[in-house]
């Protein structure tokens, strides 16, 4: 491991507080009737989802974020999971 505990933490803050961004920015393109805003949240929505990306890369490759990964048979079945509620939506 490489970095210093105050390095993980500060990762950890800005990996949390871009969870909570993109929660309230979901919440406000749902709860907006002005297009305008809901195309300005959305490119912000976006942008916070590239930005969280980057910091869970880089704390995953340092060791600071473990996840145990998932077999190809656990991605496709959660693919048809997820095809499901999107084929439910559309009816």
């Amino acid at each position: 491991m490489t970095g210093s505990i105050a390095d993980k933490e500060i990762a950890n803050v800005l990996l949390n507080q871009h969870k909570l961004s993109a929660t309230s920015l979901t919440n406000l393109i749902l709860e907006s009737s002005n297009q305008d805003l809901r195309n300005d949240a959305t490119s912000i929505l976006n942008r916070t989802f590239k930005h969280q990306k980057q910091i869970f890369d880089l704390m995953a490759q340092k060791g600071w974020y473990q996840v145990q990964g998932a077999s190809q048979q656990q991605i496709s079945q959660a693919q048809q999971e997820m095809g499901k509620i999107q084929q439910s939506f559309m009816m």
